[in-house]
Parts: structure tokens; C-alpha cells; sequence
């Protein structure tokens, strides 16, 4: 993995070869929060000009935020050329 420019988002993670199916590529870290905090640090990161794009929803109630603390993880953007994806994360040993 490399750190470089991207189309979609400013900044992006691109896999420079080929990654096999159920192999661990990168872990994503950052605080574990409830719903309703992550909805107000996401207005406040609006409001400042930093977005909310390193908020990662676990469930109906969890939320990563990757914003102030957080690994290159928070980097990775979506693909339209994958073709299977059997989990792309797992929090606490279950696929979300």
C-alpha cells in the first residue's frame, strides 16, 4: 500500500499489487464512539472545514472516528473494480 493522490477524496491508500481474498491488509483504528457523538463531532468537523469523512459506522449505534486519532487506514477509499468483498471490517471478531 502506498499513501497518494486520488480522485475521489484528496488523499487515498492504492494497493500496489494484487491482494489476496481473506488477506488482512490494513487495520483501521480510531475512537469508538455512540451515534449521537458521532453526529455532533461530524456538524463540528463541517463547521471547521475538515469533514466527515473519517467517521466509519460500525453499527445502528457505533461509530469510528478516525478524524483526530487514527491509522493510514482513514485514508482508503472505495473501488469501483472490486469485484467480491466477503468482509470489509471486523470489530470485535464480527464482519460489519
Amino acid at each position: 500500500m502506498t499513501f497518494a493522490k486520488s480522485g475521489i477524496h484528496a488523499w487515498g491508500l492504492v494497493a500496489l499489487e494484487t491482494i489476496a481474498p481473506d488477506e488482512m491488509v490494513i487495520e483501521y483504528v480510531g475512537q469508538v464512539v455512540r451515534k449521537f457523538l458521532a453526529e455532533y463531532r461530524e456538524k463540528k468537523y463541517e463547521d471547521k472545514g475538515i469533514g466527515s469523512s473519517y467517521l466509519f459506522r460500525i453499527d445502528d449505534d457505533l461509530v469510528i472516528d478516525a478524524t483526530m486519532y487514527g491509522s493510514n487506514a482513514r485514508f482508503i477509499n472505495h473501488s469501483c473494480q472490486v469485484i467480491f468483498l466477503k468482509c470489509f471490517a471486523q470489530f470485535y471478531g464480527r464482519c460489519v
